[in-house]
Order: C-alpha cells, then structure tokens, then sequence
C-alpha cells in the first residue's frame, strides 16, 4: 500500500507516466472558468545551420480543458521532428523508479514520527492535510519526508483540478506518438528520486513545509499561476523555484545541477541536423540560473520566439 501510494504521487509529480493507484474520491476538486484571453506560453529557440532546438517550459498536471497552446507552440510542435522531456513511463523507467522507491521504504521509517518532523508551527497545517489526505498518519510515519511531501503534493494538485493526464507532456508524448516521432528523455527519473532521498534531514524539512505552504494557498492562487504561466509570465515561478525558498541543497539538487546537465545535452544534440522540441517543467527556465541563461553563458546564442 505504501509503494503504490508512492509511485502514484512520483509518477504524477515527476513525470514518469500515469499513476497506478487512485486517491480515495472525495467531492469535486476546485472547478476553474475558462480562460478569456489567447495563450502565449513561453518558448525560446537555439538553432545553427542545420539543428533548431525549441525549449519550452512545461506544467506537468493542469485543469481539465484548460487551453495553452498558442498559435506559435503549435507550428513549433507541427515543425519539430522529435521531442525530449524529463523523463519517460517505458516498462524500464518504471521498473527502477519501483526499485528506488522499494531501497526508500524498506525498512520503513521508525521511530521518527511525520509530524515531529516540522516546525512546532507547521504541525497544525500537517495535521490539517494528513486529514483531507484519507490515509491515517502512520502512513505517513513510515515514509521518508521527500516522500511524504511527494504524497501530499499530490492532494494539492487534486484540490486545484489539476491532473496529470491533462499535463503538457502527457499531451505532447500523445501527439509525437500518434505521428510516430521519436519521443527521448532528458534524464532517468529513478535518478532524482535517489538524489531525493539523500538530501539532508533539514533539507526534507523545508520541501515538507513547502509543501504545506503551496497546500494553504491552493485554489484560486493555482488558477492565477497557471493563467501567468500560459501568458508566458514566468514571474511567479522564478520566486517559487528560487534559492530563497526552496533552500540551498534542494534549488541545487532540482533547478541548478539539472539545468547544467540539460544544458550540456541541449549542447550535444546541436551536433546532429534535424528540428527538436525539448520540454522540461517551466520552473527550469525562471530565476538566475534558467537554462536559456545557462546555454547563452556556454556561447550559444538563445532567443525567445514567443
């Protein structure tokens, strides 16, 4: 049960295909208004003589029916011969990102209760979520708190209407399948999750009250960042991915040391001819160390096409 529920928030969060366990069902999640105005998602191009690069930062899980692609992702999709995201839902991915999350939960976690895991301040809003959760608290006891904010997270994303099979990748995986473009990833996503479970006690700690914060704050607050986000404004996401608030050791496990090997891989792929789509989590092109930034410091030259 442990494992499945898991998988179920990892896969959903991280991008490694569809869930395999459901949520218990509770009322109807937030329902959001249509949008009343043209989506222009942010894209940027790298492109020589013979390869064009497209970047476009993605959200993995949105409301149902909720419209983001603009005329120019559009002719970006049309035009791109093949895709790159994070990471892929192939029998192999699953298989390891199975055997990491079994190394994290076996044993499980003892002695060391969720809720003295966070600030004495924090406990109420823990408590709060466990509750809406419909699981028991020693569900969350035994995982290790990455985990359990993975977990969580999850709820958030249900709360607002969001869902993974509404996601940008899920779309786009759907459209290059259907053409039978070749569909790569830009990393193993059993490979972050090991980082994740070797960050620092303290480091767990902040992504859980994270967590909480974004958990407090869902609802309309969501809607108006994804509407930000379609508009190509990656204000919001530059605060919430910043070094400021994800604290040091997770904004250089998740953002920095990422974006550097992508950019290395973006660098690579400039060698062989042909038209790509690369489409990681949008939070990756926002703040100091955004990856458009990060390919101009290397000499390549990266202009924002919508």
């Amino acid at each position: 049960m442990h494992k499945r529920m898991a998988l179920c928030a990892i896969w959903a969060l991280i991008g490694l295909g569809p869930a395999l366990a459901a949520k218990p069902q509770r009322p109807s999640p937030q329902t959001h208004k249509p949008l009343r105005f043209e989506p222009q998602p942010a894209i940027w191009k790298v492109a020589d003589e013979d390869t064009t690069i497209y970047l476009f930062g993605t959200t993995h899980a949105l409301p149902k029916n909720f419209m983001w692609q603009s005329k120019a992702l559009k002719q970006v999709i049309q035009a791109s011969d093949e895709l790159i995201v994070e990471s892929l839902d192939s029998d192999d991915a699953k298989a390891k990102t199975d055997a990491t999350v079994d190394a994290a939960l076996n044993p499980v976690v003892e002695n060391n209760p969720i809720l003295g895991r966070v600030t004495p301040e924090k406990r109420p809003a823990l408590e709060q979520a466990i509750a809406r959760s419909g699981f028991p608290t020693q569900f969350y006891d035994a995982m290790p708190t990455w985990m359990a904010s993975l977990v969580l997270a999850v709820e958030t994303m249900t709360q607002d209407g969001r869902a993974r099979s509404e996601g940008v990748e899920t779309r786009l995986i759907a459209a290059f399948r259907k053409s039978g473009r070749p569909i790569g990833a830009a990393e193993q996503g059993d490979a972050i999750l090991r980082k994740l479970h070797g960050l620092s006690p303290d480091a767990q700690r902040r992504m859980l009250e994270n967590t909480l914060d974004d958990m407090a704050s869902a609802g309309m607050q969501s809607a108006e960042m994804d509407k930000a986000w379609a508009r190509g404004d990656l204000t919001a996401l530059a605060q919430g991915f910043s070094r400021e608030t994800l604290g040091d050791e997770l904004y250089t496990l998740l953002i920095l040391n990422r974006n550097k090997a992508w950019a290395d891989l973006i660098g690579l792929r400039m060698r062989r001819p042909g038209t790509v789509l690369f489409a990681v989590g949008a939070g990756h092109f926002a703040g100091p160390d955004a990856l458009p930034d990060l390919l101009a410091r290397q000499g390549w030259t990266v202009t924002r096409v919508d």
